[in-house]
C-alpha cells in the first residue's frame, strides 16, 4: 500500500505539472507575441519602454522552457498576474469568487446525492413497480432537460409567478433562499446520472450469490439491502460522487450564469468574452489542481471502503 501511495502522489505531481504546461502553452500557442495577453486593448497606451519591460518581465528572450520555470515559479507563490479588466490580481479575485462557487456546488452535490441514490436503490428493490417506473422517468427527463432551459423555467414558475425564490444573486446573509433554485438546477443532471449508477450497481449486487446466501439465511429485507447489497455498490457511486462535486466547481458556468451567482464559473465565462487572459489561466489552474487532489484522494478512500480491492 505504501508504494501505492507514493507511486499515486508521483502521478498527481506529474499531473499537475502537464496541466501547467498545456496552460503556459496556451499564451504561446497562438504564434503571435504573448504580451498581447497580458495587456489592456492589444498594447495601447504603452510606451515602447513600457512594452519592453513587460518582454524583460515575462523573460521574452529566454528559452521556452526557461520562461515556463519562471511563470511556474510565480504561480506556485500565489503570483498569476493582475486582471485585464479588472485591473486586480487575480490571486485576489479567486480568492473573493471561490468561496461562492464552493458553496453553490456543496449544495448542488447535496442535493444530487439525497435524491439519487436513494432513488437508485429503491428503483433496484422495486424493479416493475411503479415505483422503479418513476425513477427511471426521473433520471430520463434529468439526463435530456438542457440545464439552462430548466434554469429559466425554474426562474418563470418560482420566481416571477409564484414569487417564492429570489430570480438571481447571493442575497444578503447566508442567502438560504438565493440557493435553493440554483442548487435544485445544478443538481438535477447529476441526480439522474446517481440513480442510473446506483440503480444498476444495486441490480448487480442483488443478483449475487452471497445476497442470496444471506437471505437464506434470514437476514431481515433491511439488513440485506442496506449491509451487504449497498455497501458492495457503493463504489461507483462513490466515484461518480468525488469526480462529479469537482465537476460542479468547474462545471457551474451555465447556471452560475443563468442565476447571475458571482463564482469561478461566470468569471471564467466573462474572461473568455472580455479576452481576460490572467483570469482564464488562473482559473484553469485552480480547477487542474482540484480534479488532481480528489482523485488521490478518492483512492485513498478506496482501500477503505471496498476492502476487495488490492494494491500492489
Amino acid at each position: 500500500m505504501r508504494s501505492f501511495l507514493i507511486r499515486r502522489i508521483l502521478y498527481s505531481f506529474a499531473a499537475i505539472i502537464a496541466g501547467t504546461v498545456i496552460i503556459f502553452g496556451m499564451s504561446r500557442a497562438s504564434g503571435v507575441d504573448p504580451r498581447y495577453l497580458y495587456v489592456s486593448e492589444a498594447g495601447y497606451g504603452l510606451s515602447t519602454e513600457q512594452w519592453d519591460a513587460l518582454g524583460s518581465e515575462m523573460h521574452l528572450d529566454d528559452p521556452i522552457y526557461v520562461q515556463y520555470g519562471f511563470w511556474a515559479w510565480d504561480a506556485m507563490h500565489g503570483d498569476l498576474g493582475d486582471s485585464l479588466t479588472a485591473q486586480r490580481p487575480v490571486t485576489t479575485i479567486l480568492k473573493e469568487r471561490f468561496p461562492n462557487t464552493l458553496r453553490l456546488a456543496a449544495v448542488g452535490w447535496l442535493f444530487g446525492t439525497m435524491v439519487g441514490v436513494p432513488l437508485g436503490v429503491v428503483s433496484a428493490v422495486k424493479r416493475g413497480t411503479i415505483w422503479d417506473y418513476f425513477a427511471r422517468g426521473f433520471a430520463l427527463l434529468g439526463q435530456t432537460l438542457p440545464t439552462f432551459w430548466v434554469g429559466i423555467m425554474a426562474i418563470l414558475i418560482f420566481s416571477v409567478q409564484l414569487g417564492w425564490f429570489p430570480s438571481g444573486t447571493t442575497g444578503d446573509g447566508l442567502g438560504l433562499k438565493n440557493l435553493v433554485l440554483p442548487s435544485i438546477v445544478l443538481g438535477w443532471l447529476p441526480a439522474a446520472g446517481y440513480m442510473r449508477l446506483t440503480r444498476t450497481s444495486m441490480l448487480e449486487v442483488l443478483d449475487s450469490e452471497y445476497v442470496k446466501l444471506a437471505r437464506a439465511k434470514g437476514l431481515s429485507n433491511r439488513a440485506v439491502i442496506w449491509k451487504h447489497a449497498f455497501r458492495n455498490a457503493l463504489l461507483a457511486p462513490l466515484t461518480f460522487s468525488a469526480l462529479l462535486f469537482v465537476g460542479f466547481i468547474t462545471g457551474t458556468v451555465v447556471t452560475e450564469t443563468i442565476f447571475s451567482w458571482p463564482g469561478v464559473g461566470r468569471l471564467a465565462a466573462d474572461a473568455v468574452f472580455g479576452n481576460d487572459f490572467p483570469i482564464l489561466a488562473g482559473a484553469m489552474l485552480v480547477f487542474v489542481m482540484l480534479y488532481v487532489l480528489v482523485t488521490l484522494l478518492l483512492d485513498i478512500v478506496y482501500i477503505f471502503v471496498d476492502p476487495r480491492i488490492k494494491y500492489a
